[in-house]
């Protein structure tokens, strides 16, 4: 959710005041067995993938498969053109960095006789410092024309583990008391040395409890991906799951079955988000009642979004499909549930003690369907709570459920855990004797699989790639719930990994920004000036290709119907303009951004190094052509997480909030002309008078749904969350409901007119009153029809 999405309470609050504007963010990343090495016979035939047409039996607990570690393949290692940069800050002491295995290298492997050791805090945790404001977030880098190419192998220079806290704590501090947020954790290591475990602030107000590095247990979002991913690495080593066979195959057919218009998805396009769906997340990707908690098989059948394009066409994010991804490799594995999976593969061998994707629930209450086991009590009392800042003080929040996506969103980690995930990224899928994929795979993990301009997204086996402000090539994910914010980045050049996590709502930016800013004090570029457009891009010089991009476009992660597509769709359309030097401004729902032409056509990079707007969670902007050059169809952006379309009137916000001026006008004009009454001569017929009383009944239908929609958008604007947790709402649906009626009412008066406008003799309306009345049916048929383009009448359909 590149939701992306609820980050920004204080202008969301401002901006749902407008009538047209909705403004809030999507937002929004076994039991027997042990996990680790065994001996079994490694060179044993593979287990051959499930058929397309068959159908896999329900696992049993005991049949869960072990990850056995394979030799890779003779596969080269990923090169990349390294340009020279400032070398980072020397460590006073020299730093114990792990072997280093090249991708491609036969790997030796080592029989642990126990689970790989945890991180320890080098620190303990302090409580937050007043500091002065100014810290500022940082941009990306111009994109060129060229094609991505991988993140080299990791090697690094020592860094100072006392400068990397130094740094920290000035700027964590100080981005906590501009953003409000009450909580921090932050992981820095080099390779699988770390540099810096430390909290900051309070993760529970009632007790008050302060952030502890090594046992605050924060929700990741997103980030849960990574570990989906680093199993289906697993299968696919152990041949259990192919990358380009259909995931039909692998999933129980009353689970999941294919949309025959559409070519089969695969394990790939699930991984590059490729798979054409569309992101309905409105009412069930969260739920805050731990008493009616949907099973994940049951959720797949229930809220299964639309196909809405062929896979492999290009990139639009997906928690489903993601989500479907971890079903599939639960199957394979022969696990009985993916959190099962996710310990035996993964948190086990890593002696990932506080990282779970199971939540706090009790088994037996309400409608708990097919659910795993709950977490612990021990980690339940570890959890941190989640909170919103109100603009006068922190409230704690209800736990934020996601049990069905777990493998997509689900999971809930500590920074001395996630130090472990990161030291084994970096160390090409082993730590401490462990391995958890080979070199194979870790290359996967560092090459894009979409073809993309350089320093665009390619989805590297799932993961997040991009290159810094400072000019490293990076790859990790970054992650959010409804409360918690999260981003996780890794740097092989430097060997270096970095995770900070948030607590509150308005932590989005933090988490975002934090890793750039601590890159940029290593090379020691904190400043960047704002990039200007030079002389040759002014406006008059370039009129028709300015005017060529110039316009409306709607991302396509988003509904494509009904009341949720009406809402997605007013949310998610975003103004592209170009002002008289040449300079882009990106306006959207959350504020403004600016963006300057890059040397290769179609190409616009941030202005800003200090803009926490939109361009934050875009990166640079790449706009699409059509075949003869005239045209914009599309563009996408840096974070590749959607497509944004250009979008024609009919479709735009800004045509809904004049049409719904005007009809709220013709409303009031209604009940003027009733007040005014008719004139003594004036001697209406049966049908007049009875379009007259109709008339007045449907205005007041139209006004009572205006209203009400848009008194459900300022208490939205309160509370951004109940969009996720409360949908469909009562408010919405009945506001439809009175539309729908109003609307149905209005086709009654147009079928009618013809009785309306013949009289005979001196009877009846005179010529300009029957033109009137022709004219407001005319405009309330219009507006019926913009409604029911845009789905804002299927109160049914949510």
């Amino acid at each position: 959710m590149d939701f992306s999405r609820l980050r920004f309470a204080p202008r969301i609050k401002a901006r749902f005041a407008g009538l047209g504007g909705c403004a809030l963010l999507l937002a929004v990343f076994g039991l027997a067995a042990p996990a680790v090495p065994q001996a079994t016979d490694p060179v044993a035939a593979p287990i051959q993938a499930v058929s397309a047409n068959a159908q896999p039996s329900d696992p049993k607990p005991s049949d869960l498969k072990p990850y056995v570690p394979t030799a890779s393949s003779a596969a080269s290692p990923v090169t990349v053109a390294k340009k020279p940069r400032p070398h980072p800050k020397p460590a006073t002491e020299s730093v114990v960095r792990p072997p280093v295995v090249a991708p491609g290298d036969p790997i030796i492997y080592q029989m642990p006789s126990k689970p790989a050791t945890p991180m320890v805090s080098p620190s303990s945790p302090r409580p937050p410092v007043i500091a002065a404001p100014g810290v500022g977030v940082p941009r990306t880098l111009p994109a060129s024309s060229s094609i991505v190419h991988g993140v080299a192998p990791a090697t690094s220079t020592p860094i100072s583990p006392e400068d990397i806290e130094t740094f920290t704590d000035s700027v964590v501090r100080t981005l906590m008391q501009r953003d409000h947020v009450l909580g921090v954790s932050v992981a820095v290591v080099q390779g699988n040395t770390p540099l810096l475990l430390k909290g900051y602030g309070y993760d529970r107000l009632s007790p008050l409890r302060r952030v502890d590095p090594n046992t605050s247990i924060f929700r990741i979002g997103s980030i849960s991906k990574a570990f989906t991913w680093i199993v289906a690495r697993q299968e696919i080593e152990a041949g259990r799951i192919k990358l380009d066979a259909p995931i039909a195959g692998y999933l129980p057919t009353d689970v999941f079955t294919e949309d025959r218009r559409y070519k089969p998805l695969t394990l790939r396009s699930l991984m590059d988000h490729t798979s054409g769906y569309e992101d309905t997340s409105l009412g069930h990707l969260f739920q805050l009642n731990g008493a009616h908690l949907a099973g994940p098989d049951s959720y797949f059948r229930v809220h299964k979004p639309k196909r809405v394009r062929e896979p492999d066409e290009f990139a639009s994010y997906s928690n489903f499909g993601a989500g479907l991804a971890a079903r599939a490799l639960q199957q394979t594995a022969k696990a009985r549930d993916v959190p099962t999976l996710m310990e035996s593969r993964i948190f086990q061998p890593l002696a990932m003690k506080h990282t779970s994707l199971r939540e706090p629930y009790t088994i037996g209450v309400g409608n708990l369907e097919n659910l795993p086991d709950p977490l612990s009590p021990e980690l339940t009392r570890d959890l941190s709570d989640g909170f919103i800042w109100d603009g006068a003080t922190y409230e704690a929040q209800p736990f934020d459920h996601a049990i069905p996506l777990a493998g997509a969103l689900g999971a809930s980690s500590t920074a001395q855990d996630m130090a472990q995930v990161m030291a084994v990224m970096l160390g090409n899928g082993q730590i401490d004797g462990i391995q958890l994929f080979n070199a194979d795979s870790a290359t996967a993990f560092r090459t894009p699989m979409l073809k993309m301009p350089e320093g665009y997204n390619g989805w590297p086996s799932g993961l997040m790639m991009r290159e810094t402000p400072s000019g490293y090539k990076a790859y990790g994910h970054s992650g959010a719930t409804l409360w918690f914010n999260s981003n996780m980045v890794l740097i092989p050049e430097l060997n270096l990994g970095i995770f900070i996590s948030t607590n509150t709502q308005t932590g989005g930016a933090l988490a975002a920004s934090f890793p750039n800013l601590l890159l940029d004090h290593l090379t020691g570029d904190l400043v960047r000036p704002p990039l200007m457009p030079t002389a040759n891009n002014a406006y008059a010089q370039h009129k028709a290709y300015y005017q060529a991009i110039e316009g409306q476009y709607v991302s396509t992660r988003r509904a494509y119907g009904g009341l949720e597509g009406a809402i997605t769709r007013l949310i998610n359309t975003v103004t592209v303009s170009v002002d008289a030097d040449g300079r882009l401004i990106l306006t959207t729902q959350n504020g403004l951004s600016a963006f300057v032409p890059a040397s290769a056509a179609g190409f616009f990079t941030q202005q800003d190094a200090e803009d926490p707007g939109p361009a934050q969670q875009t990166g640079g902007l790449h706009f699409l052509f059509n075949a003869d050059g005239t045209q914009v169809n599309a563009f996408e952006t840096a974070t590749n997480v959607a497509r944004y379309e250009r979008i024609g009137w009919w479709h735009s916000p800004m045509t809904l909030n004049v049409m719904t001026l005007l009809m709220i006008a013709t409303c009031i004009f209604v009940w003027l002309s009733l007040a005014k009454g008719p004139a003594r001569h004036e001697h209406p017929t049966e049908w007049q008078s009875r379009a007259t009383l109709i008339s007045i009944c449907l205005s007041v239908l139209w006004l009572a749904a205006i209203f009400v929609f848009h008194s459900w958008r300022a208490q939205l604007a309160e509370d951004p969350g109940s969009l996720f947790t409360r949908w469909p709402s009562g408010q919405v649906r009945l506001a439809s409901g009175l539309a729908l009626i109003a609307s149905l009412g209005t086709i009654y008066q147009v079928a009618t007119y013809y009785f309306v406008y013949s009289t005979r003799g001196r009877d009846g309306w005179p010529m300009w009153q029957k033109l009137a009345h022709a004219v407001l049916l005319a405009y309330w048929l219009l507006y019926v029809l913009l409604l029911t383009v845009w789905g804002a009448l299927e109160w049914w359909s949510w």
